[in-house]
């Protein structure tokens, strides 16, 4: 599940002038207050509602492979989620997560720290790495695309020893609202994520972050926690 950590945070590429640019960056203070702001705002949006029901494709471009593109939906309130892509389904209540694969009809379960999100315990930690002192942001360019004006946000990792060279952001000006999120790994994979649809207003049921098993006919459970 690691490909998720690109599934709200990802970007095309950067023109010879950023780069130049944020090659004299030495550390997240040199951040361009502007593309703050609008991280800032976004992450305060997201994070004001109760839950969001988000449908989103997924390009996934790697060295030497066709690009392969993956639809997916997520639902989430606060950190507790539920995920559907890749033929898989995974629910986190914030203390477990279970995994379901339904070609095999098999759910796996694992304690919630112990999942293999690794730098996002879940998908809304993304919205907070405008925080992060890992890495500095800038604002690329403000441009129009399919008539809507939009401004892109380049933001780069400051640690070399990084496996990302580069994402980007690009906003819809009115309303704030994300249009895609782009990543670049230094070993030339991309990962470009399109948000389809975004309810920001969705109403949850109770028992939408659990796996209840009786839902699923034969289901065969396979607990993973210690």
């Amino acid at each position: 599940m690691k490909l998720f950590h690109f599934t709200l945070l990802l970007f095309l590429s950067l023109s010879a002038t950023i780069a130049v640019a944020q090659s004299q960056y030495a550390s997240a203070e040199d951040s361009d207050p502007a593309a703050l702001k609008i991280l800032e705002q976004i992450s305060e949006d997201y994070l004001a509602q109760e839950a969001h029901k988000i449908s989103f494709a997924l390009d996934i471009e790697l060295p030497g492979s066709a690009k392969e593109e993956q639809k997916g939906q997520l639902i989430q309130s606060g950190e507790k989620f539920v995920l559907e892509m890749a033929g898989r389904k995974i629910i986190s209540d914030t203390e477990t997560v279970w995994m379901y694969l339904p070609d095999i009809n098999e759910v796996q379960i694992n304690d919630a720290e112990m999942d293999d999100f690794e730098e996002f315990s879940s998908p809304s930690d993304i919205f907070q790495l405008y925080k992060s002192k890992d890495y500095v942001f800038a604002i690329e360019a403000y441009t129009k695309e399919a008539g809507q004006a939009i401004t892109q946000i380049v933001g780069k990792p400051l640690s070399d020893e990084s496996e990302y060279s580069k994402m980007r952001l690009t906003v819809i000006d009115k309303g704030q609202k994300v249009k895609s999120l782009q990543i670049f790994n230094k070993d030339g994979s991309r990962y470009t994520l399109h948000i389809a649809e975004h309810d920001s207003d969705f109403k949850v049921a109770a028992d939408t972050f659990s796996f209840n098993a009786s839902d699923y006919e034969g289901v065969h459970i396979e607990d993973l926690r210690f």
